[in-house]
């Protein structure tokens, strides 16, 4: 499932999601929203509390008024935010992720400049660059529109970066009052059709283009953020709680009746009656072989009633039945009885046919071996290249390392998940902070399934 919900009735013609589907999306941001509370003050019990609170909220909104679920995953990082409020503690330790990368000193860095930020600045900073929320999302979650989001994030990254390093930021220009759409560049190809001229200009203009660069640092950095997860067995418990409120609340997909807008909105709103195509077709053979039925009765009456002469012309559809022969006795043979011709329909039954040569069993469709590939697969060090997978388990997260020349984590990774085909896209930044030329590994893991991959790093 993609990350947002959004308009699920109007664009299905459902009263509301699937079961699976609000899970699916549930399990995909879990760990998110967890660190989103933490970093809000909320110590590990809490934060717990919170998040599985905020995702029944979630499934109890759906089930009953789904109108008014503009995006899920908004409104639920919105619903776990005021919660979190509540429960945050007066003093917290900054939240640090686990693993190889919570204990890089970049990690560190990035966790006390977040801090230092305002609340109305760090928030759109974590949901749309260490998430990777899209800005419907993050909009929903804010309470404003998606071009509203990209004005904040620009301001908030370029308030990050004095924080992080002595290269601060350039100062926006006099001239250009759009820094979303610098914004959205400073995100990478490809680029909309509305900042196409924006673009150009950046292009030719130094300060728009220092503007743009700075906006892409600061995503970069930001992208490296480790999550603070939650523990495995809290995991596995809120999880199981989940599903059975959304089993118990919401339809599976398969019992969930899909109408188009056209029938919903006929009869002034009032639901039609619909028919199954299964009760459609029972419906249709009963009244043909009825049909058939109340023909051959009417038939054989008229056969008895009104018989035909022989001088009399015949009737229009009756056809002329010979009546039964008599028996007849033949004095130099026993007797021979002619039985009457029963009345039933003949068919002529050709002779068989000899069986036709087996057809060829079809080839098995062809399945995409587990890899990835790099665009571009060399470059400059810290380059952003789009990492593209095939064949990863479908529904399956997959996180993206970028490692150095002696196979150590730089700190740059890109999280992604992978369609019903097992393919994926993310963007990561080929960042090494030793800036080694040489082949370095790009490495995805799912689970049991890992893939590897080089960039060459040119100077």
């Amino acid at each position: 499932m993609p990350n947002r919900l959004g308009n699920v009735a109007d664009e299905l013609g459902v009263p509301g999601v699937s079961a699976e589907d609000l899970v699916a999306v549930v399990r995909v941001h879990l760990d998110r929203v967890h660190d989103a509370v933490r970093r809000l003050g909320c110590g590990p019990r809490a934060a717990v509390d919170v998040v599985e609170t905020s995702a029944l909220d979630l499934v109890a909104v759906v089930a009953g008024h789904p109108e008014t679920v503009e995006d899920a995953v908004g409104w639920w990082f919105a619903r776990a935010s005021t919660l979190g409020h509540g429960a945050a503690g007066a003093a917290h330790d900054l939240p640090r992720g686990h693993g190889l990368l919570a204990v890089d000193a970049e990690q560190a860095r990035l966790a006390e400049a977040l801090e230092e930020l305002p609340e109305t600045q760090r928030v759109p900073l974590l949901l749309r660059d260490s998430y990777d929320l899209p800005p419907a999302s993050v909009g929903a979650a804010l309470g404003v529109d998606a071009d509203a989001v990209m004005e904040q994030v620009a301001q908030a990254r370029l308030a990050l970066l004095p924080l992080l390093d002595d290269a601060g930021s350039p100062p926006p220009p006099a001239h250009q009052d759009d820094l979303g759409a610098l914004a959205r560049l400073g995100e990478g190809p490809p680029v909309a059709p509305r900042d196409e001229q924006t673009r150009r200009h950046a292009l030719s203009c130094a300060a728009c283009r220092q503007v743009v660069d700075a906006q892409e640092r600061a995503r970069v950095r930001l992208g490296a953020l480790t999550v603070v997860a939650l523990d495995d067995d809290e995991r596995a418990a809120v999880l199981l709680r989940l599903e059975q409120a959304a089993y118990a609340a919401l339809p599976t997909r398969a019992a969930l009746v899909v109408r188009g807008r056209a029938q919903r909105q006929a009869g002034d709103g009032e639901p039609g009656l619909a028919l199954s195509p299964a009760v459609a077709v029972l419906a249709i053979a009963l009244a043909i072989l009825l049909g058939l039925g109340a023909g051959l009765v009417l038939s054989r009456d008229r056969q008895a009633v009104e018989p035909v002469g022989a001088d009399g012309p015949l009737p229009p559809g009756v056809t002329l039945v010979s009546p039964p022969a008599e028996p007849t006795v033949t004095p130099a043979s026993p007797p021979t009885v002619t039985a009457p011709a029963p009345q039933t329909s003949v068919f002529t039954v050709p002779p068989p046919s000899p069986p036709p040569a087996p057809s060829p069993a079809p080839a098995p469709a062809p399945t995409e071996d587990l890899g990835i590939t790099l665009d571009p697969p060399s470059g400059p060090n810290g380059q952003t290249i789009a990492v593209l997978g095939v064949g990863w388990p479908p529904g399956e997260e997959v996180v993206v390392d970028y490692l150095d020349s002696l196979g150590e984590p730089t700190g740059s990774r890109a999280t992604s998940v992978a369609d019903e085909q097992g393919r994926f896209r993310t963007e990561l930044a080929a960042l090494d902070p030793s800036n080694v030329p040489g082949p370095h590994a790009v490495v995805a893991l799912a689970g049991d399934a890992r893939a590897e991959a080089a960039y060459d790093v040119q100077d």
